[in-house]
């Protein structure tokens, strides 16, 4: 193994590596130091371009399939805006970075590309804010999250339309201007949807096989095969409960296998949210205290609730099982349309499976790929040049 290692170092060297699904954090434009994610970290896999999302979390966990916004869709539109000026703040302000607006900017040279992507459809009130997202930067957007269903619907999530008047008319808007469709998240039936309304090529940017993963949000590998048929791309995310399913029935134990809670369990952080939503209508305030820690374990204390149970914090998959889901989606898709999606930064340390506990040991994850034969023509299209090709042909305004 220590020859495939040294050999996926070498290729690394070479290869300007793509890595499709970031939850932005700004640890990943540190230079040394983050846990999952810096720029030595970057440099140690030779990662070129990265796809940074902007997650949404202003919103109120209930129970299950049961969310609340925190303030009217005009609130969260403004709040989304902010945190993309963030983003893009953070990368301009990064000598070593900067921003994907265009194919031409996907450049494979000493800088790191960055795409920005956004979550969830809430704040897409009109075609305009799509213009907006646009023109701050935004060129990729996954719209399906459990707690949004305002023109499709997330998989385990509140109940909504597949694909609404609206949303077939946000995705050709996306098409127009050159913003890439990611079905991460979605029912297959909202997933569907989305692939036929497209006129490009779409994404799942991180996301397993159902087929393969039953307790999972992937997709089904009928939904794969129709993204891989239109020319897009899946990829492969490394939290262990989507590369296992014995990683749910060993691990997640306090969870039925479509992904819900067992029956009669309910985390004490539903009770403190239906609490603060209580206090006040103001969406600052409700956010504020959402966020405070102090506020929480005083809740907690007062209501004498106990910590939840405990996930096991050892690793439950290794290298070898997360190139086993490469192996299986390669099959599914083929060796063009598969990618390394990642959710970096997105996922609990200990969900990263044992051999790979940062993005900057991915070598070792190609390592196990050339042990199973894989040539370095196809490590350089899982790597970099599917997910390149897929972004230089989305990225194109026709308006």
């Amino acid at each position: 193994m220590i020859h495939y290692l040294q050999e996926a170092i070498e290729l690394h060297r070479c290869l300007p590596v793509f890595v499709g699904y970031f939850n932005f954090s700004s640890e990943t434009f540190r230079a040394e130091g983050g846990q999952q994610s810096d720029l030595e970290k970057l440099d140690a896999a030779n990662i070129k371009t990265i796809v940074a999302s902007i997650g949404f979390g202003c919103y109120f966990h209930l129970g299950d399939r049961n969310y609340q916004l925190a303030g009217s869709d005009e609130w969260l539109l403004e709040q989304q805006c902010l945190r993309i000026q963030k983003v893009r703040d953070t990368v301009q302000e990064c000598s070593r970075t900067h921003l994907v607006t265009d194919r031409n900017d996907l450049r494979q040279n000493q800088d790191i590309s960055v795409v920005i992507h956004l979550t969830g459809n809430n704040h897409t009130i009109d075609l305009d804010s799509v213009d907006r997202f646009y023109d701050l930067g935004v060129r990729a957007i996954h719209p399906a999250m459990q707690y949004h269903n305002r023109y499709c619907t997330g998989l385990e999530g509140i109940p909504g339309p597949a694909l609404s008047d609206f949303g077939r008319e946000v995705i050709g808007r996306m098409n127009e201007l050159g913003i890439v469709v990611d079905t991460a998240h979605a029912s297959d039936e909202s997933a569907e949807a989305m692939i036929k309304a497209s006129s490009k090529p779409v994404i799942d940017s991180h996301t397993t096989s159902r087929n393969l993963v039953p307790s999972s949000r992937g997709l089904s590998d009928q939904l794969l095969r129709k993204i891989a048929d239109r020319g897009g791309v899946v990829g492969i995310h490394f939290a262990d409960h989507l590369i296992s399913q014995k990683a749910w029935e060993t691990k997640y134990t306090l969870y039925e296998k479509d992904g819900m809670t067992n029956s009669g369990f309910e985390p004490r952080i539903w009770k403190y949210n239906r609490h603060v939503l209580a206090l006040t209508d103001d969406p600052e305030k409700r956010m504020k205290l959402r966020r405070d820690q102090k506020e929480q374990e005083t809740y907690f204390e007062e209501h004498k609730l106990p910590p939840d149970p405990a996930i096991s914090a050892t690793p439950s998959v290794n290298i070898a099982n997360l190139a086993d889901v490469v192996d299986y989606l390669i099959k599914i898709c083929g060796n063009e349309h598969v990618g390394i999606g990642g959710d970096v930064n997105g996922i609990d340390s200990h969900q990263w499976p044992e051999g790979m506990s940062h993005v900057g040991e991915l070598p070792n994850l190609t390592a196990e790929l050339l042990s199973r034969g894989y040539t370095h023509e196809q490590l350089a299209k899982l790597l970099s040049a599917n997910w390149r090709r897929v972004y230089r042909d989305c990225l194109t305004s026709s308006v």
